[in-house]
């Protein structure tokens, strides 16, 4: 189950962010897509930035979050006749997909390999996992540390001219600060160490800031 550290209070700031800082990963999910796209499940679709964009390639979409502000928050700004936005945990989902994908959503969860285990049941036969995530050299980053990131993060925006550093670096600061001190992240040898052991033969990539993964599920394969 997902540790109690919710995106409730933090939705609308979350989504905004999002809307003014580059989605590597929104860009890289058509490359990995299966040939065979009848259905496909975003796990922690957030305010469906990336539930919009499988709509343009799948018949039906399945997008869960356990925030409910945030699936009222996608409902209303990213409606789609074959989205279903569902408030839910990971482990609740049933059923077979031909896309299974997740972003930066899994260092929340206490029992990760359960969860991987599970999202492994959700792949079809013939389809494929696409899951990615960030990944640090270090368990934790202090307040400072990530501040400092974001001081960072503002100088470049201003040498660049970006029309939208300050606020960039509002929405940056301040509770989303807070909210990302208690992250807990993998190593990136952990992270394909844990991803690794829940999905053999699956292959690792960069994406942004992401670590990824991706397993197509093999015609014939015993699940673990």
């Amino acid at each position: 189950m997902e540790r109690e550290q919710s995106f409730d209070h933090l939705a609308e700031r979350f989504d905004r962010l999002g809307e003014l800082t580059e989605d590597a990963v929104a860009d890289w999910l058509p490359t990995v897509l299966p040939e065979r796209r009848r259905r496909a499940i975003d796990l922690g679709c957030g305010a469906g930035r990336h539930a919009i964009v499988l709509a343009e390639y799948f018949d039906q979409v399945d997008a869960i979050d356990l925030s409910g502000p945030m699936i009222r928050l996608a409902r209303r700004k990213r409606p789609r006749p074959n989205i279903t936005y569902l408030e839910s945990s990971i482990l609740d989902t049933a059923g077979q997909y031909d896309f299974v994908t997740s972003s930066a959503t899994l260092h929340h969860v206490t029992d990760l390999p359960a969860v991987l285990r599970h999202i492994r049941s959700l792949v079809g036969v013939g389809g494929r996992a696409a899951l990615t995530d960030t990944v640090s050299p270090r368990p934790a980053n202090p307040r400072w540390w990530l501040y400092g990131g974001e001081v960072r993060k503002l100088a470049r925006n201003l040498i660049h001219r970006n029309p939208d550093a300050w606020e960039i670096f509002r929405l940056g600061t301040g509770d989303w600060l807070d909210h990302r001190v208690s992250d807990r992240y993998l190593s990136r040898a952990g992270f394909e160490q844990a991803y690794g052991a829940a999905f053999p033969g699956g292959a690792f990539t960069r994406v942004g800031g992401q670590h990824a993964l991706v397993w197509p599920r093999p015609e014939v394969t015993a699940l673990i």
